[in-house]
């Protein structure tokens, strides 16, 4: 069975680092790597954290030699994806189709989508009003609904009384 000093040592030699890199690495002396290789020594579990955190390694391999060596990074599934996301059979076909196209089709098609989506939301510089000119449209387009007595929209009450008084006058002159 080999000791944690022996597995620190296979860490820094599969990382093709010499003892001064790896104490770099580490924030140790190359003093102290070399003495965590040696056969009975004792590494503080801060060292072995820091090893484990800079290369991906497995804490129960590094301390008790517990296969395995590295973490296993975990893998993505498109098929996984699509389902959590709600997504169709047919959206993943069509996924995995684009993927089996060409490199330089696929390029062609991105660059053809993002030209098209991003012609289709440049605003024509005839539709594009300020707030006061939007405002002065809508206004506009409801004084065709105001009456066509001359009056606008925004009469005040007085224009209104005052109406109502001349028109009370009329109807009393012609009786």
């Amino acid at each position: 069975m080999t000791t944690i000093n022996a597995r620190i040592k296979k860490v820094r030699k599969e990382a093709r680092l010499n003892q001064k890199e790896f104490s770099e690495s580490l924030g140790v002396t190359q003093s102290g790597v070399s003495y965590m290789e040696q056969d009975g020594r004792n590494v503080s579990d801060m060292t072995i954290k820091g090893i484990c955190n800079r290369f991906n390694v497995n804490e129960d391999w590094l301390r008790d030699g517990k296969e395995p060596m590295y973490i296993q990074e975990p893998t993505f599934s498109l098929d996984k994806f699509v389902k959590d996301h709600g997504g169709t059979e047919l959206e993943l076909e069509a996924m995995k189709a684009y993927f089996e196209l060409d490199p330089d089709i696929r390029k062609m098609l991105v660059k053809h989508f993002k030209e098209r989506l991003t012609a289709s939301r440049e605003e024509p510089a005839e539709l594009a009003m300020t707030v006061e000119e939007a405002e002065a449209a809508y206004i506009k387009s409801r004084s065709k609904y105001a009456p066509t007595t001359g009056q606008s929209a925004l009469s005040t009450s007085a224009d209104t009384e005052s109406t109502a008084t001349k028109e009370d006058a009329s109807r009393a002159s012609n009786q």
